[in-house]
Parts: structure tokens; C-alpha cells; sequence
């Protein structure tokens, strides 16, 4: 894939992962965190969507729905592209269907990245089994690996340990934490602790999907800068909207301050 130059700049810009990935410069980058499409969208699966009962297909829409091995194929040239503009060093965590965790977990080891950990995301009131033929959904799980810093350094660049209890890799949320009309939108809280533990200050955090804009949000509240990319317009002008709404660091310490002072 050809590379060019990497854009200036925070913000997101409305391309696709690849075409994205490949405007970074080798090394480049802190961490990259992201919820790709999953590939699951089916008239068989469902969920609640502005409070009807629909299908994953209806609700998700095109951009979860592949002919047989582009999924795959998509998925392996993310890592792959990861790899290359990552710092050594750096972290990619990445959220995964349950089914397809292992496997690319496997293929991203065999890219080289190292293997650190998994994280859960707990649902406090997940949604109910509509069918009840099944157990009901209740937690999402992301994989957090790191590009090795040499053959046998294999320590993360960045790890803030802010505490025993932050740095739990099992994490819950309510299911009111919904800011968008992205289906798959993930908590800004749990975003945010990874963005924390997992880069420093002025570190650069890239999002190639980066659908609802979360990482984006909690990358500027704390600090980092933010490249994200995605293919849905729409989706595209909501989160530079949520962006200009989103305080950066320093605003939210100044606001903290004044808030303990009165």
C-alpha cells in the first residue's frame, strides 16, 4: 500500500481505516484504540435501537455487512498497517466479536505484536434475552497488545498504573451512556481510563474506525492528540460536532478548580 503524508493536526477525517493508516509515517504513533466492524450484522441477531426491537442488519447497516473473507481480510490489513505506524513500544487495543477475539488475537501475534492482557466492558443492566434462547449479552472484550520495543523488551512504552482498582481489566457501565446515535458506541468512561493508562500526555491517539468518536473525546479530555477515520459522512460531521463540544484538558482541570474553590 502507498503511503503519504500523514494529516496535520487533530481531528477526523472521512476516509477508510486502510487509506488512513497508510498517511502515517512508520513509528508514529502512542496507541491506537478501536471498534472495528464486527461482521455479525444478521436478521437473526437483536437489539434495541430508539426503543424498537430490531435486527443487528437494520440497526448496523452496511458498514457491518461483508461478502465472505473481506471481513477477515479487512481486519488482518489493520493489523498489519498498525504494526507499521506504531511506536515501539506502542499499544493497539482493539474490540472484536467474542467469536473472532482468538482468532485475530492469534493473527496479531503473528504479525508481531506482543500480547498484554484482555479487557471487559461489564454491563450493569444488559439488554434482556428476547428470545431466551440464549444467555443475555452483558459484557464487550477488546484485546491490548504492544509493537515490541526490541526482540526481548516486550514492556509496554506506557502504562500509568493510576491504581489497583482503575487498572482492573474488567470494567462495568450502565447502559445509559449512550451521547450518540451510533449503534455500537462505546462508554466514554472505560475509553477514557484506557486512553489514561495507555499514553501520556501529547502522545498521538488514532482511532481508524472511529464511528461515534469516542476515542476521539476522551483522548482530548485528557490531553493527547487524536487523528480518527471513517467512511460515513454522517457520521463524519456528528463527531467533528461532539469534538468542538468536547473541553480539552486544560478547560476541564480549570473547570475542576473552580468547582473545588466554591
Amino acid at each position: 500500500m502507498k503511503h503519504r503524508s500523514a494529516p496535520h493536526g487533530d481531528g477526523v477525517h472521512h476516509t477508510d481505516a486502510l487509506r488512513g493508516l497508510a498517511s502515517l509515517k512508520p513509528d508514529s504513533v502512542d496507541l491506537i484504540l478501536t471498534d472495528p466492524p464486527y461482521g455479525i450484522a444478521s436478521k437473526q441477531r437483536l437489539v434495541v435501537r430508539n426503543g424498537r426491537i430490531v435486527s443487528t442488519q437494520d440497526s448496523f447497516g452496511a458498514w457491518d455487512t461483508f461478502a465472505r473473507g473481506d471481513h477477515e481480510q479487512l481486519i488482518l490489513n489493520v493489523l498489519a498497517e498498525s504494526f507499521r505506524v506504531l511506536k515501539p513500544g506502542g499499544a493497539l487495543v482493539m474490540f472484536l466479536s467474542r467469536e473472532d477475539q482468538g482468532y485475530f488475537l492469534r493473527k496479531a501475534m503473528d504479525k508481531g505484536f506482543v500480547y498484554r492482557n484482555h479487557i471487559v466492558l461489564v454491563r450493569k443492566s444488559p439488554l434482556p434475552s428476547f428470545t431466551k434462547r440464549n444467555w443475555r449479552s452483558g459484557f464487550e472484550i477488546c484485546f491490548y497488545v504492544i509493537k515490541p520495543q526490541e526482540p526481548r523488551n516486550h514492556r509496554p512504552r506506557v502504562f500509568n498504573f493510576l491504581s489497583q482498582a482503575e487498572c482492573n481489566n474488567v470494567m462495568s457501565f450502565a447502559s445509559t451512556h449512550k451521547k450518540t446515535d451510533h449503534p455500537t458506541e462505546k462508554p466514554l468512561d472505560c475509553i477514557r481510563r484506557i486512553v489514561e493508562v495507555c499514553s501520556n500526555p501529547g502522545d498521538l491517539v488514532v482511532d481508524p474506525f472511529a464511528g461515534s468518536g469516542t476515542t476521539l473525546v476522551a483522548a482530548k479530555q485528557s490531553g493527547r492528540r487524536y487523528l480518527g477515520f471513517d467512511t460515513n459522512a454522517g457520521y463524519v460531521r456528528m463527531m467533528k460536532d461532539r469534538l468542538d463540544a468536547t473541553l480539552p484538558a486544560n478547560a476541564l482541570n480549570s473547570v475542576g478548580a473552580h468547582a473545588e474553590a466554591a
